[in-house]
């Protein structure tokens, strides 16, 4: 095998790979990515049997074949190559990749391909999304799943799919945010519907990959879910369990209705946060007479406030929110006008764009000390 690629390209492929392909696997073989050139294209590919990621790359075949070879020390060598170097490279005697660039030579061991898990290819039927859209709402969604080991089936985004509706969802039992956009299905029939779970690897891996596609297809198979553009195949497993019935905890309800600025309730909540006590990260809101006042405090710290402004309410509350959660919340929300429903000091919390209903955050607020 001998290719020659410029370094740019080669290295941006390496960057989606390696997050992919780690040192730590039992197995030699699931640390190396696999470079394949045949019928006029070069791939490379890298799994940790969760989650597999095959790329198109850009590049001159001069010999056809095909290698593994360790994904780490790969990219370490290409970050380092001069911009202004084609880089070549070629296998040469006992399974080495050598790595030629200017005036250097770099050889590292390899492995033969035979035990390299097959990657499969979207084949069947299938669904398109924008490609922007998906990344936009993986964006509004990604930061309220949870990451605890123990709620396994936490652990992802919620893909739910019906011929009148798209949505992803993500909760961690404590905040919940739903994205929702035009329907992906066909429709050809009433009861169509698809649920699945797709981990949070899998996700922070697309949200890299897929950021500059102009539509990105999506296929399902038995336990596994593949997303794939022109040049590149990402395949994840599914999170085996049942989600959360996340519609029963939206109220629909909340009388207290409240709208503010996003920009200038952002910037309150961040200067006034850092000194919320760090054992709880309490943050209190206090909403009388058509101003808020945010304030927080901690023994360790000191204390402090804000008043601003706020452009409607038609009632008053003293509520406490953790600080963090509010703060992700409204960093994911578009900017402009957004909206804030309550009910009660301590029933769930809604926030969303006043201009849009495609995007929704729910809140769990904290007791206040009375």
């Amino acid at each position: 095998m001998e290719l020659m690629f410029q370094k740019e390209d080669l290295s941006k492929c390496l960057q989606m790979l390696q997050g992919v392909a780690s040192g730590r696997n039992t197995l030699p073989i699931l640390s190396n990515i696999l470079i394949r050139a045949g019928n006029g294209k070069i791939e490379m590919a890298a799994t940790d049997l969760e989650v597999g990621i095959k790329v198109n790359v850009p590049g001159e075949i001069t010999e056809e074949g095909d290698i593994t070879v360790s994904a780490r020390k790969l990219t370490e060598i290409v970050r380092e190559l001069a911009s202004e170097h084609v880089v070549k490279l070629s296998t040469v005697g006992n399974d080495r990749v050598q790595v030629e660039s200017g005036d250097g030579v770099y050889k590292i061991l390899g492995l033969p391909t035979d035990d390299f898990p097959p990657m499969p290819e979207i084949d069947g039927d299938s669904f398109n999304i924008a490609g922007e859209l998906l990344i936009s709402m993986i964006d509004k969604t990604e930061f309220a799943a949870s990451t605890e080991e123990a709620r396994y089936f936490l652990n992802g985004l919620y893909f739910s799919l019906t011929s009148e509706l798209t949505k992803i969802v993500a909760t961690d039992g404590r905040r919940l945010a739903v994205a929702t956009s035009e329907a992906l299905l066909s429709g050809e029939g009433e009861g169509d519907s698809i649920g699945v779970i797709v981990p949070l690897k899998a996700i922070k891996e697309i949200a890299k990959i897929f950021v500059e596609s102009p539509e990105v297809k999506i296929s399902l198979r038995e336990n596994q879910i593949l997303f794939a553009d022109d040049d590149a195949t990402l395949i994840s497993r599914l999170v085996d369990g049942e989600y959360p019935q996340y519609e029963k905890i939206i109220p629909d309800s909340n009388e207290i209705k409240i709208v503010v600025d996003s920009e200038k309730i952002s910037g309150s909540l961040r200067r006034v946060s850092l000194f919320s006590n760090p054992k709880n990260r309490l943050l209190r809101v206090d909403v009388k007479n058509e101003g808020m006042r945010v304030s927080a405090k901690s023994p360790e710290l000191g204390e402090a406030f804000e008043t601003l402004d706020i452009l409607s309410a038609n009632g008053e509350i003293d509520i406490g929110f953790d600080a963090q959660y509010i703060k992700d919340a409204l960093a994911h929300i578009a900017p402009g006008e957004i909206l804030l429903e309550f009910k009660d000091a301590l029933s769930a919390v809604t926030l969303r764009p006043v201009e849009s209903e495609d995007h929704l955050c729910l809140i769990m607020p904290m007791r206040l000390d009375a």
